[in-house]
């Protein structure tokens, strides 16, 4: 639980953000003042379409206490030259299972509790008000509507409405498409049904307004990122609910994206609740026993989502999609150490469907694998079958998926997409002067601020340990299969994938991984290991870890240590892990300014929260002990409440940054609790 007074200063109160999701990509995010203060701030941001595109669709709902002839608005709108000062009347905000509001005005005390429904595109809202006075009060309720894109910015016009059986439906238009296409969101427009916006307010009174809007919100984070930061929201009316002196009343608001209103009046109130249920047995499935320990499960659910039928893991929130490398690096902390075992399976054999030429897609879309530039996905996807293998034992599913894996290895030792081809010494090269295949993978127009083409060294110590996995899952095969069984997946093996019986041989009785493990020595520089070879690159980054954090390792012994203390000295912070050591002349200190700015920042010293997973496993491996590390709290109430930040600012002090709430940084913290 996190509780918040909000009785400091405006521009504090700023920092700190909250998020729910629904499990299909949609969600809802504002600060704890409920001042939107980016473009992807909103009640309901909804994930429509099969491609889950997001829609903002109800930024906000301004809610007022009528006493006598005062109206009071509890609401906070920053606007140019002009606030909206609710928060004066707010107490507190606390996040249990969901986030709650506090207020007082006048004696009329209010408590609002926000809920997503799971699997929908609906919100609900319940207000407890607590009416003190020797008289009677109104709570009035007005929604904004805006219907766009999540990613721009844009003038609400005057949307079509209609009230009727206590229902108002505003109609919203079609969506459009979105693909991305060299860093560019191209869109198309989809034919369909207009999809419509529904709202209901349990025993009130509408009131509809003429032509009205709320002007000029002013999203103050797109300011300082370098985007468009104003727009005008439609306003089609107000809810007015009476409650009367010395009397408490129980209000709920319910808004929803769908063709038809859905809700039955007596689930209607029921929603909120059902959701802190279904959360509190996703704490219980997990074993999740301690506060620290059921803040993670709940952040680990805001990732996992159903799309197409089937499950997948959000990146990051609020602009990220499910992307390949992000899913595997993730899967093991938010569905394996939460005891979701179905999940990870589901996810695996989702993206194992789309894999081509070896390479897992970075995102699917349009029911197909898209955007294929990427070197390490396949390879931590190896690396997420063999952990679910330990966590499941489930023999069915590695059967399954194991030609997957020999297509992989196959494809980077034979030649694959964007130069990626094992050499003569058994080591991967990837790419060249003009891609970026690695984690690392920032291009600003044709510039690539960290050019890491040629051998780099976490790609090869992924190679090493997918050498080793596809090596020890076949002793799994030779012990548990009959030998019909493994005639049959022999047999699948060459019929599935281009390889020969001697390059299979060399697979699975090791001798290709020790040939790997020989080569590696050439990383190794005369403190830590070179980041690239061949180009040679002796800049002081954090990838050098991964050769230790692995299933198998391909460092050990002293040479481990050494770099685990290299690592601690230059580049581990209480907040994560630095991209590039302090000394370095290309060392950026701040993540901040417009696009181009940030970019050429990203991977130049900027803190990453999801590399102190890795120091964290490379420690154990390293040392045979856990890595002490007590900080979780501090970095889940930091930002954005109950979540991890991508990013951090290198030097002090380090804000929370890029991503409100990332996958792989929340997964990081699973290997530290």
């Amino acid at each position: 639980m996190y509780t918040k007074d909000i009785s400091s200063t405006y521009e504090k109160n700023l920092k700190n953000e909250w998020l729910l999701t629904n499990g299909i990509g949609g969600f809802a995010s504002s600060t704890l003042i409920g001042a939107n203060t980016r473009k992807y701030h909103g009640l309901l941001v909804a994930a429509l379409g099969e491609n889950l595109e997001r829609y903002l669709v109800l930024p906000k709902v301004n809610e007022y206490v009528e006493i006598k002839n005062n109206k009071y608005s509890i609401s906070t709108n920053e606007c140019h030259n002009y606030i909206e000062k609710g928060y004066v009347y707010q107490e507190a905000f606390e996040r249990k299972l969901l986030p709650e509001f506090l207020f007082n005005v006048e004696g009329v005390h209010i408590v609002k509790k926000i809920a997503m429904v799971y699997g929908e595109n609906k919100i609900a809202i319940k207000y407890n008000i607590v009416n003190t006075l020797d008289e009677d009060i109104k709570f009035d309720l007005a929604p904004f509507v805006n219907f766009r894109n999540f990613h721009s910015v844009k003038n609400a016009k005057s949307y079509e409405q209609h009230f009727e059986n206590e229902v108002l439906e505003v109609t919203l238009g079609n969506i459009k498409s979105e693909k991305m296409q060299n860093n560019e969101y191209l869109t198309n427009d989809v034919k369909n049904t207009p999809y419509k916006l529904f709202v209901k307010v349990t025993d009130s009174e509408y009131n509809d307004f003429h032509n009205t809007f709320y002007k000029n919100m002013y999203y103050r984070v797109e300011n300082s990122r370098g985007f468009d930061d104003t727009e005008n929201h439609f306003m089609p009316g107000e809810f007015s609910v009476l409650v009367e002196a010395n009397m408490q009343k129980e209000v709920f608001l319910v808004a929803e994206v769908s063709k038809k209103f859905s809700i039955e009046d007596k689930f209607l109130k029921s929603l909120v609740r059902s959701e802190e249920i279904r959360l509190e047995k996703m704490c219980k499935i997990a074993s999740a026993k301690t506060d620290l320990e059921k803040d993670l499960v709940i952040a680990a659910d805001n990732f996992i989502i159903s799309k197409d039928g089937k499950k997948t893991i959000i990146a990051g929130y609020p602009w990220f999609n499910d992307w390949g490398r992000d899913t595997f690096i993730a899967l093991e902390g938010l569905t394996l150490k939460t005891n979701r075992f179905n999940d990870a399976k589901n996810i695996i054999k989702y993206f194992s469907k789309f894999i081509k030429d070896g390479l897992v897609p970075n995102y699917i879309q349009d029911g197909g694998g898209q955007s294929y530039n990427t070197v390490d996905a396949s390879l931590w996807f190896i690396e997420a079958v063999n952990k679910y293998s330990e966590y499941t034992n489930d023999l069915e599913t590695l059967v399954e998926v194991y030609p997957k894996i020999i297509e992989i290895i196959a494809s980077y030792k034979n030649g694959t997409l964007f130069d990626i081809k094992m050499q003569n010494d058994g080591l991967i090269s990837a790419g060249n002067e003009r891609t970026q295949l690695t984690w690392m993978d920032a291009k600003v127009g044709e510039h690539i601020p960290t050019p890491r083409y040629g051998k780099a060294v976490e790609i090869n110590a992924l190679w090493y340990n997918a050498l080793k996995v596809a090596q020890n899952i076949y002793k799994i095969f030779d012990v548990k299969l009959s030998e019909e069984k493994q005639n049959e997946l022999r047999e699948n093996i060459f019929k599935t994938v281009n390889i020969e019986d001697a390059e299979l041989s060399e697979i699975i009785n090791g001798s290709l991984a020790e040939k790997v493990k020989m080569s590696f020595k050439k990383f190794y520089a005369d403190e830590g290991l070179f980041d690239l070879i061949e180009p040679f690159n002796s800049q002081i980054r954090p990838n050098q870890i991964i050769a230790m954090s692995l299933s198998y390792p391909v460092l050990t012994g002293d040479k481990a240590i050494e770099v685990l203390n290299l690592v601690k000295d230059k580049l581990l912070t209480e907040k994560g892990i630095k991209t590039l050591n302090s000394e370095d002349s290309e060392f950026k200190a701040r993540y901040e300014g417009d696009s181009l700015s940030r970019d050429l920042a990203y991977h130049q010293g900027t803190v990453w929260t999801w590399l102190l997973g890795e120091y964290a496993k490379a420690h154990e491996n390293t040392f045979k002990k856990k890595y002490a590390f007590n900080q979780i709290n501090e970095l889940l109430n930091d930002g954005c409440i109950g979540n991890i930040a991508e990013i951090y600012d290198a030097e002090e002090p380090r804000e929370a940054n890029g991503a409100l709430a990332q996958a792989w940084g929340v997964a990081a913290m699973m290997y530290l609790k």
